[in-house]
C-alpha cells in the first residue's frame, strides 16, 4: 500500500494575493450588480466516477453553509471585513477534502483501487489504496487526481460567478486556493537533475508531482506500474526527458496561475463581500454592449502522456455564460490542439437552468505510448437544474471517447450525475 501525501503552503498564496486584492478594492457599488442577499442553494449530489464536478459542488456548498452560519451571528454581520478570518481557513481545509476524496479518491474508485484517507489538523491530507495501479493510465491519473479535482471545483465556482446573479462570495477563497493547488504543488517539487536526492525523497514520501513525473518516466520505459507505485523503481534523475517534463509542468503551472477570471473574482470578493458585506459577488468584466460582456481565463491540467494548457473566452449575457476555448496538448516531443464550446447557467425559465458542453481534441505523439498519435477524441455533456420552491433537482448526462479530459472518466462511454438542492 502506497500513500500520496499533500501539505501545501496555502498561507503563502493568501499572503500574496490578499494584500494585493485588498489594496485595489474600491468602495463604490458595482454598476451591474443585481441586488440580492440570498445564498446559493445547498447542493448534494453524486455522479459517475471520478465524480469531481458534483463532488466539488457539494464541497463548495459546505463552504457556503459554514460561512452563512458565521454571518448569522450579529457581530459578524456588523463586521463583514472579518469574513476572510474564517472563510480562508475553512476553504483551505475543504480544498484538501476535494483534493483527496474527489481527486485521488475519485480516480482510485474509478479504477477499483479502494482508496482510503487521512487528514491532519495542519490542513494536510493523504490517500492510500489497497491495490496498486495496473496500467500507466491508472498510475499517472491517480497521482494528479488531486490537483485535477481542485481545478474542476474552482472552474465551476468561477463560471458561476460570471452569471448575471453572481455567486456566493464565501466560495471565492475556496476557488482561489483550489485553483492555485496545481501551481503551488508544482512549485514545491525539486528539479530532478539539480537535487536528485531531494527529488527521490519527494517521490518516495508521496509528493504528487514527483510521483507524476516518475510515473511518466516509468511509462516511457515500460516499468510495471506497481513498482512505480510502491516506490521500488530506481529513478533515473539524469534522464533528459524527465527534466523536459519537469519544465512542461512548470510552464503549465504558471499559465494556470495567470488567470484573469481568478483575479477578477478575488477583486470582487474584497470589494463587495468583505468591504460591503454583500452575500453575492460579481467580478468585473469587459463591457461590449448592454447585452454582452467578456472575460478571459487560463487553466492547466496534467494528463497521462501530455500536459494541457487552456485559453478561455467567456461571453456573459443576461441569460447565462458562453464559453469557447482552445487547448494546447504538449507531450514534450509533440504538440496538438483541441477546442471546445459551452453554455453555462442558461436560464430557460424562472425555475429551469441548463448547460451544454462539447469538446474535441487530437492526441499528440508521445514516448509514453498510451494513446496513438493523431487519435481524434470527443466529449458531449448536458446539465439541467430545476427548482420547485425551496427544493430542486440537478441532472447531468454525457458521453465521451477514451482519453483524458479533466473531471471526466478516462474510458469510453456514458456518464451521469444526479443531485438535489435546498434553499432557505
Amino acid at each position: 500500500m502506497r500513500t500520496l501525501r499533500r501539505a501545501l503552503p496555502f498561507g503563502l498564496a493568501a499572503l500574496i494575493l490578499l494584500p494585493l486584492s485588498a489594496a485595489h478594492a474600491q468602495s463604490q457599488q458595482p454598476p451591474n450588480a443585481i441586488a440580492s442577499s440570498s445564498y446559493d442553494p445547498f447542493f448534494l449530489g453524486y455522479e459517475t466516477e471520478p465524480g469531481m464536478d458534483f463532488g466539488g459542488r457539494t464541497v463548495a456548498s459546505v463552504q457556503s453553509l459554514i460561512s452563512r452560519g458565521a454571518f448569522s451571528m450579529s457581530w459578524a454581520e456588523r463586521h463583514p471585513a472579518l469574513a476572510p478570518v474564517w472563510e480562508f481557513p475553512v476553504g483551505a481545509f475543504l480544498t484538501v477534502v476535494q483534493h483527496e476524496v474527489d481527486g485521488h479518491g475519485g480516480r482510485g474508485r474509478e479504477f477499483g483501487l479502494s482508496p482510503s484517507y487521512e487528514f491532519g489538523f495542519d490542513f494536510s491530507g493523504a490517500t492510500s489504496t489497497k491495490r496498486p495501479p495496473r496500467t500507466d493510465v491508472e498510475s499517472t491519473l491517480l497521482g494528479v487526481g488531486g490537483v485535477e479535482a481542485d481545478g474542476i471545483m474552482a472552474r465551476r465556482i468561477l463560471l458561476d460567478s460570471l452569471r448575471p446573479e453572481g455567486v456566493d462570495g464565501a466560495k471565492i477563497p475556496l476557488a482561489m486556493m483550489a485553483k492555485l493547488d496545481l501551481t503551488l504543488y508544482v512549485s514545491d517539487v525539486e528539479k530532478p537533475s539539480s537535487k536528485p536526492g531531494d527529488f527521490i525523497d519527494q517521490y518516495k514520501s508521496g509528493n504528487d508531482m514527483a510521483y507524476y513525473l516518475v510515473a511518466r518516466q516509468g511509462a516511457r520505459r515500460a516499468i510495471a506500474p506497481a513498482d512505480v507505485w510502491n516506490g521500488v523503481y530506481a529513478v533515473d534523475t539524469n534522464d533528459p526527458r524527465l527534466r523536459d517534463t519537469w519544465d512542461d509542468i512548470r510552464v503549465t503551472a504558471l499559465w494556470n496561475a495567470l488567470d484573469p477570471s481568478l483575479f477578477a473574482a478575488v477583486y470582487a470578493y474584497f470589494r463587495e463581500h468583505v468591504l460591503h458585506g454583500q452575500v453575492r459577488v460579481h467580478p468585473p468584466t469587459l463591457r461590449v454592449s448592454d447585452a454582452l460582456s467578456l472575460s478571459f481565463g487560463t487553466r492547466g491540467a496534467l494528463g497521462p502522456q501530455s500536459v494541457s494548457r487552456y485559453l478561455d473566452l467567456y461571453g456573459i449575457t443576461r441569460k447565462g455564460v458562453l464559453n469557447v476555448y482552445v487547448r494546447d496538448l504538449d507531450s514534450t516531443i509533440d504538440h496538438t490542439w483541441g477546442a471546445g464550446a459551452a453554455v453555462h447557467g442558461v436560464r430557460l425559465g424562472p425555475a429551469l437552468e441548463a448547460g451544454l458542453q462539447a469538446d474535441g481534441w487530437r492526441e499528440p505523439d508521445a514516448l509514453e505510448g498510451i494513446y496513438s498519435r493523431g487519435d481524434q477524441r470527443w466529449n458531449v455533456t448536458g446539465t439541467v437544474d430545476a427548482t420547485f420552491g425551496s427544493w430542486g433537482l440537478s441532472g447531468k448526462v454525457g458521453a465521451k471517447s477514451r482519453g483524458f479530459l479533466p473531471g471526466r472518466p478516462e474510458s469510453k462511454g456514458a456518464y451521469v450525475g444526479l443531485g438535489a438542492t435546498a434553499a432557505w
